[in-house]
């Protein structure tokens, strides 16, 4: 775990100020860079739109990647009514950047309280020397997209992550036959296959990450693509999995591991973080079974969503304008999560504002010609997106 003794003084000092409430309004506004806060991730947890990406655990695992915390509750009647963790770091050429990453979150509807809350993010900001800022609303927000251009944001010219903003949501308040019948019934075929090839998938601990890391370096080898370290994937269970937050799925055949999922339960909503397949034995299906098990234990828990973690935004647009996906996306990782018969959901996309007059006309004028090129890319990836 790491300590908060990492966290750069600049933001402990802000954390000491006094803020401004220049409404005047019944609120006690209280500023933290902490990377241990219950009291602030069970707000999120039980508030509607809460996601684990705006918790103070996910602040955790990215201070491994130089991010800090900048964290702003808003209490009224002595709870958290509001508030929004901003993520912070220092990125060449800009300066110090800032993401809110599905928030602000309000627990009310409460117009006055969110221009408040807003309010308070653009104070910190500026308190902070904070360059560029970006917020991508709650997934249940489209009504703040009207709002995010009220308060001087446009609509982001980068593409974010860790926050897909289309992907496939299965309905869990429905029965499970009813959720099989949707799927497409190769999907349906190669589950049952799976069965009855005698696959196995059984419920993993912590003492499984290792076997869950093997597979996602096979898969990203196959791939060709970077996978993140060990470490991150040990802190990442460590860190939600002390709150129960974290479950893995192994399915195996004939004695190999075949291939593994990491689930994120949160709120009312299981996400699938990240999976991987070794390469072997696909003739069998254990991936389609893996899948299955999964839904199914989450039904049981009483959850009422089961969300694929993203799809491309081309194909989640062609399913919802023509009903399937369009040509090119034959035997890819969209393909397959459609598969499953979930419904397409689009999420609130991502709005930014620079601080400088100067650096917003380069931005929208200059990077807006040049952030498909290679080496832009590149650094994009480096500085922002990691």
């Amino acid at each position: 775990m790491i300590s908060t003794n990492n966290i750069s003084s600049g933001w402990e000092e802000y954390r000491l100020q006094k803020v401004e409430n220049p409404f005047q309004l019944d609120y006690r506004v209280e500023v933290t860079s902490s990377l241990d806060d219950l009291e602030w991730d069970n707000f999120v947890a039980m508030t509607p739109g809460g996601h684990h990406l705006q918790t103070a655990m996910w602040a955790n695992i990215k201070a491994s990647f130089g991010w800090y915390p900048l964290r702003i509750k808003v209490h009224q009647n002595r709870c958290v009514a509001g508030g929004a963790q901003v993520l912070i770091r220092r990125v060449p050429l800009i300066g110090s950047m800032g993401y809110v990453v599905k928030g602000p979150l309000i627990a009310v509807d409460d117009f006055m309280l969110e221009n408040f809350v807003m309010k308070q993010i653009q104070q910190c900001c500026k308190a902070n020397h904070i360059q560029y800022l970006v917020v991508q609303p709650p997934d249940n927000r489209h009504d703040l997209v009207t709002r995010m251009y009220e308060w001087g944001y446009k609509n982001s010219l980068i593409s974010f992550a860790p926050a897909p903003y289309t992907t496939l949501v299965i309905n869990l308040d429905r029965e499970l036959e009813d959720i099989l019948a949707k799927m497409k019934s190769t999907t349906r075929y190669n589950i049952r296959l799976a069965s009855r090839k005698g696959v196995y998938v059984r419920e993993g601990g912590e003492h499984d990450i290792g076997v869950f890391y093997q597979t996602l370096v096979a898969t990203s080898k196959r791939k060709k693509f970077k996978e993140y370290p060990l470490a991150y994937w040990e802190q990442l269970y460590e860190t939600f999995g002390a709150g129960g937050y974290t479950k893995i799925f192994i399915s195996e055949y004939k004695g190999d591991v075949v291939s593994s999922l990491l689930l994120v339960t949160f709120g009312d909503t299981v996400i699938c973080k990240m999976g991987g397949w070794m390469g072997s034995h696909g003739s069998v299906h254990a991936n389609e079974l893996l899948h299955w098990e999964a839904i199914k234990w989450s039904k049981r828990q009483g959850y009422h969503s089961y969300d694929f973690g993203g799809i491309a935004p081309e194909a989640a647009r062609a399913i919802q304008q023509e009903g399937g996906l369009p040509k090119g996306y034959e035997g890819t990782v969209t393909s397959y999560k459609y598969g499953f018969g979930g419904e397409v959901a689009f999420y609130p996309e991502s709005f930014d504002n620079f601080q400088s007059p100067v650096l917003q006309w380069v931005y929208r004028n200059v990077f807006k010609k040049v952030r498909y090129r290679t080496d832009v890319n590149k650094f994009i990836n480096r500085f922002i997106r990691s």
